[in-house]
């Protein structure tokens, strides 16, 4: 007969199964907040850099038609409330309205732009737009303004 005084545990037991698993997922609960936190930064990133682009876009707008430009028919201001295009039918009106549609498309609906050209052979035009990036964890109101010669 075999005393019970020699033998050894094989196998593992369940509190270490459990302790096991909860260490792994608390690993894998950071990993997941890490991966939001990316997403959320990313989506910021991208929105920046669509409001550069379409601040760009209208400096190009601008300077097609500098005569318009210089003496303000594209000046458009931030609206506290809402942020309309115009409805006009000249030229500036649909290029504006068209560049709005434009940074609701890429940057997103909340998007607004504003536009400020001073006269004069060396005026200059200073673009602006404003979008919401509260997602971000960021300011809710990020503006992007960027001022160039016609």
């Amino acid at each position: 007969m075999r005393g019970h005084h020699g033998t050894r545990q094989a196998g593992v037991s369940l509190i270490e199964v459990v302790v096991a698993l909860f260490v792994l997922s608390i690993g894998m609960l950071g990993m997941a907040g890490l991966q939001m936190a990316s997403l959320r930064a990313n989506q910021s990133s991208y929105e920046r850099s669509a409001a550069v682009l379409g601040a760009y876009t209208m400096i190009d707008r601008l300077r097609a038609d500098v005569a318009a430009a210089q003496a303000g028919s594209y000046n458009i201001e931030f609206a506290d409330d809402a942020c309309d295009a115009p409805e006009g039918s000249s030229f500036a009106d649909t290029q504006l309205a068209a560049w709005f549609g434009d940074l609701r498309t890429s940057v997103g609906p909340s998007a607004c732009g504003a536009v400020s050209c001073t006269g004069g052979i060396a005026g200059s035009c200073v673009v602006s737009v404003r979008w919401d990036d509260s997602r971000a964890r960021g300011a809710s109101d990020q503006v992007f303004q960027i001022e160039a010669r016609l």
